[in-house]
């Protein structure tokens, strides 16, 4: 949502009628599963998560002409539309599928309502994909499967008719548009052309309760007016199933302009082809939003209303967590909401934007987040606006000064015009990141231009030095508006201006270095950013049970994954030559025979242990204890008194991996 938000920022201050629309994605099984167990209607939680989810947005400074969510009657209404131009133009097809049925729940088992153990890691999985490895699956690939609604094994496999959107059709007008239109950055161009070529039909319908009804009646009714030659949907089938959240996701794009303008007609002209459209997605949606959103628009076009595909997709890789994808649950990165109780917004839109993963992933730390606010956000930018308004009240009373301005100072403007236009320029290259150094590089320009000018030392070059910092200061007012619109609102009180985000007014051909006129006075000035201590931040915001936790002695989740444990058996063992409480034990742990040295003499008898089935640590460094090499460990419980050896309660399979 970030780069979406700071493009349309960018449009706003370039005068241009705009708008920004985006919504809850509320329907499908995860939510219908929650309700569930929560016991509550599920329209109740998904109006619920949509106010939370609102919420946190409005506190990272999203601005939003709508924020609505996918269940309203608007996006109902939009939805049933495409649906019927879709269906009516031959672009709907039924097929028949095989799928899980629990006699139990006396109903089909779609996606997340079928759970089950992986077949290629063995963890938890459920009918679309694995949980831990994030395999695709099909239902009929898992292992041990039940119900995530009652837990039931009795899962049979029936077939069922369901409706498939016709993607090959569009291909060659996909392939058109991608090719000549440019939609997409080069970076993911080569898999958006292989998944235009290799493109399938794709079911739209599931047998669950919540989402959109199929409009049966409206469809059949147009086929009969038209007398159209496709087939009738059959009520008894369709009208106990719902249209997937996947068809009506994306149209919500739509419905929420819609309900923008209260369903007049204003909201086609932004939809009619006449408008630049453009997408803000994470690389795992690239397909959906280049290959199946603009069939469905191709298709749903009538004369009447031709939909315009998307002019552009910033199409964002992953931000990674110290090369890690984040995961709260292994305490990796921080939810939205949590981020902001440790730092303000600008810190972290700032930040982001700086680290965009246009082009490949990158990767959040901590120590670059704390270089960042503190070396360009604070000591940069923050220390030159300081610096110069401080000036400016000791020497003229918060006003700004009459100059005479000389040819360096005069350079000195240039050189900041020229980067203000390397920062459009990068915006209208939809290179966002670029345009966030642009303001960097704007106030170190600044910075050098008072540290050479030397103020302080040079009385008479304070009012043309102090003069042309100010209006450095107003052009970083408009930069900043797109990354960081608290700290650019507080420049526009302290200079007492106004920076213009409204249509018509294009802050880039006003004079971005002007408005300031000679004697105009100034606001009160404030701090802009403040240094941070991420050490102390983060201990600060920790709950006692973490600190306890990592006051332990303990290790990640990624360290334990990497010991190699296993089921192992006792295939030799013999006393150890130079070490009286020493075995010299070979064990068999399944693709090879390992050697370890145990001090165990005092314990276990040789004849205790031969053939005895244990639990090793097969990736042991090898070492030499006494003269024999130890290259695995046996593991054992240990009290004051006993050693014991650790096996397993069932006969396993040797060399099977202990997780």
């Amino acid at each position: 949502m970030l780069p979406a938000d700071i493009f349309h920022r960018y449009q706003d201050l370039r005068g241009r009628d705009n708008i920004f629309v985006c919504g809850s994605d509320v329907h499908g099984t995860p939510l219908e599963l929650e309700a569930l167990e929560r016991d509550i209607p599920v329209e109740k939680l998904a109006e619920q998560q949509h106010e939370k989810v609102r919420g946190v947005l409005q506190k990272f400074d999203l601005d939003f002409s709508i924020y609505s969510n996918t269940h309203s009657d608007y996006n109902r209404k939009q939805t049933h539309d495409m649906f019927l131009e879709l269906y009516c133009n031959g672009y709907i097809s039924e097929e028949t599928q095989v799928l899980p049925y629990s006699e139990e729940d006396n109903r089909f088992l779609p996606d997340r309502y079928i759970e089950g153990k992986c077949p290629d890691c063995g963890g938890l999985a459920r009918g679309d994909q694995c949980d831990d490895c994030g395999m695709l699956l099909e239902p009929e690939e898992l292992i041990e499967p039940h119900s995530a609604i009652s837990g039931s094994e009795d899962i049979e496999f029936r077939e069922t008719k369901h409706l498939f959107l016709d993607l090959p059709k569009f291909k060659e007008e996909l392939m058109q548009w991608v090719v000549e239109n440019g939609p997409v950055p080069d970076s993911s161009l080569k898999e958006v052309k292989n998944a235009i070529e290799n493109t399938e039909k794709r079911c739209i319908t599931r047998d669950i309760e919540w989402g959109f009804k199929i409009p049966v009646e409206k469809v059949n009714n147009r086929i009969e007016e038209k007398s159209l030659d496709v087939p009738k949907l059959d009520s008894g089938v369709y009208d106990e199933k719902v249209l997937y959240v996947w068809f009506d996701a994306p149209i919500g794009y739509i419905g929420f302009t819609r309900e923008l303008f209260e369903d007049s007609d204003e909201w086609k002209s932004y939809w009619d082809g006449e408008s630049d459209i453009y997408y803000s997605i994470g690389k795992d949606n690239t397909i959906f939003h280049t290959v199946i959103w603009p069939s469905m628009l191709i298709g749903g076009s009538t004369e009447e209303m031709s939909y315009g595909l998307p002019h552009y997709e910033f199409i964002q890789q992953f931000l990674l967590a110290e090369d890690t994808k984040f995961s709260k649950s292994r305490g990796k990165g921080l939810s939205t909401e949590e981020a902001l109780e440790l730092c303000p917004s600008d810190y972290w839109r700032f930040y982001l934007a700086r680290n965009l993963p246009q082009q490949h992933d990158s990767t959040f730390s901590w120590s670059d987040f704390e270089s960042e606010i503190n070396n360009v956000l604070n000591d940069t930018i923050g220390n030159f606006v300081n610096r110069t308004l401080s000036l400016s009240e000791k020497w003229f009373d918060s006003e700004v000064p009459f100059p005479e301005l000389t040819q360096k100072d005069k350079e000195v403007e240039q050189k900041a015009l020229k980067i203000l236009d390397e920062y459009a320029e990068s915006f209208e290259s939809h290179d966002l990141r670029t345009g966030a150094e642009k303001v960097a590089e704007l106030a170190r320009l600044g910075d050098q231009y008072l540290s050479e000018e030397e103020p302080w030392n040079n009385e008479d070059r304070r009012e043309e030095t102090i003069h042309v910092a100010l209006h450095l200061i107003r052009a970083l007012g408009v930069a900043l508006y797109p990354y960081t619109p608290q700290a650019s609102k507080r420049i526009e009180e302290m200079l007492s201006i106004d920076i213009h985000v409204g249509e018509g007014i294009d802050e880039f051909i006003e004079p971005l270095l002007g408005n300031l006129e000679p004697g105009h006075e100034l606001g009160e000035r404030e701090v802009l950013f403040e240094k941070i201590e991420v050490a102390e931040m983060v201990e600060e915001y920790e709950d006692d049970d973490v600190k306890e936790e990592k006051s332990r002695n303990t290790v990640s989740f990624e360290d334990f994954q990497d010991l190699d444990i296993r089921a192992g058996k006792v295939v030799s063992i013999e006393e150890h030559p130079n070490a009286d409480k020493l075995y010299k034990v070979k064990i068999d742990v399944g693709d090879r025979v390992l050697q370890t040295c145990a001090g165990l003499v005092n314990h276990y008898s040789i004849e205790e242990l031969e053939g005895r089935r244990v639990i090793v640590l097969a990736n042991l460094e090898p070492a030499m204890l006494r003269g024999e090499k130890s290259e695995c460990m046996m593991l054992a419980a240990e009290d004051d008194d006993n050693v014991s050896l650790l096996t397993t309660n069932k006969e396993i399979k040797i060399g099977s991996e202990i997780r």
